[in-house]
C-alpha cells in the first residue's frame, strides 16, 4: 500500500478534528431496529441522522454539506457519513450514543465518491475516492484506531469509482467504477462521455493489486457500474445507470461472481421502462435472499429472488432510493420524506418532514 505522506500530514495538521461524545441513544428493545441515514433537516440543514422503522429522529449530526452513503464497521462502534461528490468531508458518528467523534477530510488533490467500507476487523477504513488531476479512481485507507487519519492509497484499477464493498473472502474490495470523468471545477458534470470505462475492480486490500476486473461487453461502454449488494450466495448484484441513447433498451442489472464475466438480469419491459435507465441503490434483506433496487428517477423499487433473479414485486415510490434490510423485508426512503416499509405482510407508507438520501443502513 502506497503511504500518502503529504495527505497524512495535512490531515494530521489540521483537516482531523476530534468532537465530544455525549450519552447513548435509548432503544425501545434490545433488537429494536435502528437506521442512519444523510438527510436535509425540516429546517433545510445537511445533517446525518439516526433514526427508527418508524421515522423517528433519535439523533441528529449536522454535516458540511450534502452528505451520500455511510459505512459501518462490524465491531458496532463506527458510522461514517461520506460527503456527496465531490465533497471532501467525512464524519464518524458512534452508533452508540449517535453523537461524532471524528471529523476529516481528504486530500487537496481527492475527493470523496459517496461510499466507503470497513475492514473486517474495524481498524481500517477504505473509500473512494477522486484524483481528478490524475482522471483516476483510487481508495483512500483511514485508520480507524488513530481519529481516521488517512494513512494511504490503493489504485481503483478505473475511472470514476462509487460504491466500494468488501469481497466475501474478506481479504479484498470490490469497487463499482462508473467508468465517467469528472472535475471538481465542473462538480456535476459528465466530461468526455465517448471515452467511458465502466468496470467491477477486485482489489487486494493489502497490496492494492488487481486480481480481476469484468467490463460490461463493448456494446455497452456508456452503461454506468455504480452501486452493489452482496446476495446469500456471495454474488454481487450491480445496479446500472445508462448514459447512451435513453431509447436504447439495455439491462440495468447485472450479477457477478469472480472468475464469471457480468451476466445481466432480464427484466420485463414494464419494470425496465420504469426504471428510467437509473437505478440509484442496491440492497440484499437480511437473509439475503432477497435483493431490492430503487429508481428515484422512475420512483420504482423491484424485488428480487437473488436464487432465481426472478422479479417478486414492483412498487412506486416517487424519488425512492434508500434500501435497508427490515423485518422479512426492507425498509425504504424516499427524498420526499416517505418511509416504505416492505415486507411479507404487504407493505406500509410513513411520512417525514425529512428529505432522504440516496442511501440508508442499518446500525
Amino acid at each position: 500500500m502506497e503511504i500518502d505522506r503529504r495527505a497524512f500530514l495535512v490531515a494530521a495538521a489540521g483537516a482531523v478534528a476530534v468532537l465530544p461524545s455525549l450519552g447513548r441513544i435509548a432503544r425501545a428493545a434490545d433488537a429494536e431496529p435502528l437506521y442512519a441515514s444523510c438527510c436535509k433537516t425540516p429546517d433545510g440543514q445537511f445533517a446525518v441522522v439516526i433514526l427508527d422503522a418508524a421515522g423517528t429522529v433519535r439523533r441528529t449530526e449536522l454535516l458540511a454539506g450534502r452528505g451520500h452513503s455511510l459505512a459501518m464497521d462490524r465491531q458496532g462502534r463506527w458510522c461514517v457519513a461520506f460527503a456527496r461528490r465531490p465533497g471532501t468531508f467525512a464524519l464518524a458518528v458512534d452508533r452508540a450514543s449517535g453523537t461524532a467523534v471524528h471529523a476529516f477530510e481528504t486530500p487537496s488533490d481527492r475527493h470523496f465518491e459517496g461510499h466507503g467500507a470497513f475492514s473486517p476487523d474495524g481498524r481500517l477504513l477504505y473509500a473512494t475516492e477522486n484524483a481528478f488531476d490524475d482522471g483516476v479512481a483510487v481508495v483512500g485507507v483511514y485508520d480507524a484506531t488513530g481519529g481516521f487519519r488517512r494513512i494511504g492509497e490503493l489504485p481503483g484499477h478505473g475511472i470514476g469509482s462509487h460504491e466500494l464493498l468488501l469481497a466475501p473472502d474478506g481479504r479484498s474490495l470490490v469497487v463499482a467504477n462508473g467508468g465517467i470523468a469528472t472535475h471538481p471545477d465542473y462538480p456535476r458534470a459528465k466530461l468526455d462521455l465517448d471515452a467511458m470505462e465502466p468496470s467491477i475492480a477486485w482489489i487486494d486490500r493489502d497490496t492494492g493489486d488487481l486480481v480481476e476486473r469484468v467490463d460490461p461487453p463493448a456494446a455497452l461502454k456508456e452503461l454506468s457500474l455504480r452501486h452493489m449488494a452482496v446476495d446469500a450466495a456471495g454474488q454481487a448484484w450491480i445496479g446500472c445507470q445508462w448514459q447512451g441513447d435513453q431509447a436504447n433498451p439495455v439491462p440495468l442489472l447485472a450479477v457477478y461472481r469472480r472468475g464469471e464475466p457480468l451476466a445481466f438480469v432480464d427484466l420485463p419491459d414494464e419494470a425496465r421502462i420504469g426504471l428510467q435507465q437509473y437505478v440509484g441503490s442496491v440492497a440484499a434483506d437480511v437473509t439475503g435472499r432477497r435483493i431490492v433496487i430503487a429508481s428515484p428517477v422512475g420512483g420504482t423499487v423491484l424485488t428480487f429472488d437473488a436464487a432465481s433473479r426472478r422479479l417478486l414485486a414492483k412498487e412506486d415510490l416517487v424519488d425512492g432510493c434508500g434500501a435497508a434490510p427490515f423485518e422479512a423485508g426492507f425498509l425504504l426512503t424516499s427524498g420526499r420524506g416517505t418511509l416504505l416499509r416492505e415486507g411479507g405482510h404487504g407493505s406500509e407508507r410513513i411520512e417525514t418532514p425529512y428529505s432522504w438520501d440516496n442511501h440508508i443502513r442499518s446500525i
